[in-house]
């Protein structure tokens, strides 16, 4: 369901006028504990990169290298709103079980540990959706080249991990300035292509939206644990935003205004493509996503992306990692969202106290405060803004020397001596961002459980966990 209500020039015009007046922050964000406020430049200068994780001690030794070609290219401009017409019958394979070794998925009677792989094996592939109602500055149609991570049938179990390649996956640009470079290869325990499995309900859906000159695998680590616990997850590429660009032509301040009006719109669409797809008889999502029980998650600039939508009422929760909060008055409402102090959705938040991209007090804490409940924060006490990504395992030491930003990073959540390990980091995160999606979207009551501090008293050092349920 989409708003098309937008005036981009409005909305560019507002963001260019807050950068003049230096005063991006939260206009309530009170007094800043001996933290300057960021300058808008660096408040949307979030280069989050990727590098998925292998979420499983016992990946497969095999890995399948970043095939660069895509699986499905769809022009969907036919796709529809949340309300598909209803199919005709068609049969489909037997569901199969929800639980696995006795650990099963959540529901009313379960509760999953969050951090633990889940229940189900992954799968993945790839589509790019075109979307000629969201137009670029010049005019094209915008491409939406799109991650989908889902549980997978019980055959592909053990089967060959997908591994990331940048450069396989990358520009041409990209492959000719690092030719020389080894910018790493990233394995998951997701199946490339495996079938969809047929669940004993239907597989919630999941949003991810990168940060600025991110990719949309950039927290592998997280999506692919939400897809082993019964989730459907969609992660594209915001076009002309994306870690390609900024890793060969640097920083563009005008593509990154572009990218605040068209990112809410993108991933609108991409509900709407997912309930088309369901609604198809010959699609392999047929029938197995619920695309009214929807969340929206995302890092940085993604955080921010996942407020813009709240107002759509297949989003039933949100969690925001690293955002940049103090925006959300400023670009929610162009998109029919609550302001910041008066929404009630449920929210998990996330930050970092070194956080060397944004402030964590005026970008996080402080929109938080203002936000009614229910609402969840997530502290991480040395974490940095690459924390929540993958961005620690590339070779960013080789990297650096022709990308600033890698040299950023490696002193913003990538330091082995100031930042938490990031490995330890994403457990806690997974735990907390499971746990409360579970109680949310499968209706795990118990799941609540682990909304607390005491759940997280492994890393009681490196935590602090606020909850405000009500």
């Amino acid at each position: 369901m989409r708003t098309d209500v937008l005036n981009p020039m409005k909305l560019i015009a507002a963001i260019l006028l807050c950068m003049a007046l230096a005063a991006c922050g939260s206009s309530n964000s009170g007094t800043d504990d001996g933290a300057g406020d960021v300058p808008l430049v660096d408040l949307l200068a979030d280069t989050t990169v990727d590098a998925p994780q292998d979420v499983q001690a016992d990946v497969a030794a095999d890995v399948q290298i970043d095939n660069p070609t895509d699986t499905q290219t769809e022009t969907a401009a036919d796709v529809q709103s949340d309300n598909p017409t209803d199919a005709p019958d068609v049969l489909l394979p037997p569901a199969e079980p929800s639980c696995y070794q006795g650990l099963c998925a959540a529901d009313p009677t379960h509760a999953p540990d969050p951090a633990a792989f889940g229940p189900f094996p992954v799968g993945v592939m790839r589509a790019t959706f075109t979307d000629p109602n969201n137009k670029n500055a010049d005019g094209s149609d915008r491409v939406l080249k799109t991650e989908i991570w889902y549980p997978a049938v019980e055959a592909s179990r053990g089967q060959t991990g997908y591994a990331y390649d940048i450069k396989a996956d990358g520009t041409d640009g990209l492959r000719q300035k690092y030719k020389d470079i080894d910018l790493g290869l990233f394995q998951t325990i997701a199946t490339w292509e495996a079938p969809v499995r047929v669940g004993e309900t239907k597989w919630p859906l999941v949003l991810f939206s990168h940060g600025a000159y991110g990719i949309r695998y950039q927290s592998v680590y997280f999506t692919v644990m939400l897809a082993s616990h019964g989730y459907v997850v969609m992660s594209p590429d915001h076009q002309d935003n994306t870690l390609y660009e900024i890793m060969v032509e640097g920083y563009q301040m005008e593509t990154l205004f572009q990218s605040a009006v068209r990112r809410p719109l993108d991933l609108l669409f991409l509900m709407d493509t997912m309930a088309t797809k369901v609604a198809d008889p010959a699609d392999p999502f047929f029938d197995r996503v619920d695309t009214q029980n929807a969340a929206s998650t995302g890092h940085s600039f993604g955080g921010l992306t996942s407020y813009a939508i709240t107002s759509d009422p297949r989003i039933k929760a949100i969690v925001p990692m690293a955002p940049e909060a103090s925006m959300v008055d400023l670009i929610a409402p162009e998109f029919g969202s609550a302001l910041i102090g008066e929404l009630s959705l449920p929210t998990l938040m996330m930050g970092g106290l070194l956080d060397r991209t944004l402030d964590y007090k005026t970008s996080q804490w402080d929109p938080w405060s203002q936000q009614p409940p229910p609402k969840w924060f997530l502290t991480l006490k040395r974490a940095g803004h690459y924390s929540f990504s993958d961005i620690c395992r590339m070779n960013l030491a080789q990297v650096a020397p022709l990308w600033g930003d890698a040299e950023d990073a490696m002193d913003d959540g990538c330091n082995p001596v100031t930042n938490w390990d990031f490995n330890q980091a994403q457990k806690a995160i997974n735990h907390y961002a499971i746990a409360f999606l579970n109680h949310f979207l499968r209706g795990s009551t118990q799941s609540a459980d682990f909304l607390t501090s005491e759940s997280g008293a492994e890393w009681a050092d490196e935590i602090e966990f606020h909850a405000v349920p009500q």
